[in-house]
């Protein structure tokens, strides 16, 4: 065999290993595929969410994008037919009265994409979120047109319509972000 196949054979056999393997990120570990709905997803991208509180910034959660192709900006996501996975692993503890306000606070900041429903959808999306320990995990799952929404693998609902999906993805992929360096982790670059 001559070098140069044999080099590429290694390479390509290191990167389809290494591909296996999760992605490991503040102790979290981030798996490279997810099956929602029947499908596997891969992972597309994943970033710390950190909040500030005065100066000090405090590490929230890990958040993690599946998708079934590769999504490198707002133009491709939205018109990814999906389905789509977001999975957010906290780093902390926090109370029920703090997560809703989160994103509630999340919301009115960075969601850019509204409807004439989007108050009613919103206050259902609210109302499913409990509280969470630490290492517990958020996921939001876009089916179809369906949001589901589970707490620690728990389905706490589903909102139906595509413009809530839209509303969604406008607060991690519109112009308005909830986190500038977050958007580009979860879309890979």
């Amino acid at each position: 065999m001559k070098y140069k196949t044999r080099v590429a054979l290694s390479a390509l056999i290191f990167l389809s290993l290494h591909s296996s393997f999760a992605l490991e990120m503040e102790g979290v570990n981030v798996p490279q595929q997810k099956t929602v709905n029947g499908q596997a997803l891969s992972l597309n991208g994943a970033g710390l969410r950190t909040v500030n509180l005065g100066f000090i910034p405090i590490k929230a959660y890990v958040a993690s994008f599946y998708s079934p192709s590769s999504l490198k900006s707002e133009d491709a996501v939205l018109a990814s037919p999906g389905p789509l996975q977001f999975t957010f692993t906290f780093l902390r503890t926090v109370s029920k009265d703090e997560v809703i306000k989160a994103w509630q606070n999340q919301i009115q900041a960075s969601m850019t994409y509204t409807y004439p429903e989007l108050e009613k959808d919103r206050t259902a999306f609210l109302g499913m979120f409990g509280a969470i320990t630490q290492g517990g995990v958020q996921m939001i799952q876009l089916v179809g047109t369906d949001t589901l929404v589970y707490n620690d693998e728990t389905l706490k609902g589903t909102i139906s319509g595509r413009n809530f999906q839209k509303a969604f993805l406008s607060l991690w992929f519109g112009s308005k972000p909830i986190q500038t360096d977050l958007k580009s982790a979860l879309l890979g670059n």
